[in-house]
């Protein structure tokens, strides 16, 4: 990917998780977008699930600008069909999510940052649902 979006995702990642209810938007928008995940989260601490999910973020962004299967192999076999069995379709809506996230707590949010965003982040989630093995 090119350098510059991965820096504006980067940069863009960085003012969102100063916002205090970044995670809580984006988790919301999630619960809302499917009746097969509030399930999913029905014992989940949410406070530590926003910690792994802001270490999973940084992993995913990086692997867009260093896509080295090591970064995310964990995370994807914790999500996988033996894990928690996330199916790759259900990606789609973590990525509305987190864009509504994005939208609402980055002040400098404009086309350019979505962008730039989608490009960061598809290169990681593309291998996580790889790894999801049906």
């Amino acid at each position: 990917m090119a350098d510059p979006a991965y820096e504006v995702a980067q940069h863009s990642y960085a003012r969102c998780v100063r916002h205090p209810e970044f995670f809580a938007i984006l988790y919301d928008a999630l619960l809302a977008s499917d009746p097969r995940i509030p399930p999913m989260f029905e014992n989940t601490a949410f406070p530590r699930q926003h910690k792994l999910l802001q270490h999973g973020l940084g992993l995913i962004l990086s692997y867009a600008k260093r896509p080295d299967d090591a970064l995310l192999e964990r995370i994807a076999a914790r999500h996988s069909r033996e894990g928690l069995d996330v199916p790759p379709e259900l990606y789609d809506h973590f990525v509305s999510s987190l864009m509504k996230a994005v939208e609402q707590t980055d002040p400098r949010f404009d086309a350019d940052v979505r962008v730039a965003w989608m490009e960061a982040a598809a290169p990681g989630l593309d291998f996580m649902k790889s790894r999801y093995r049906p």
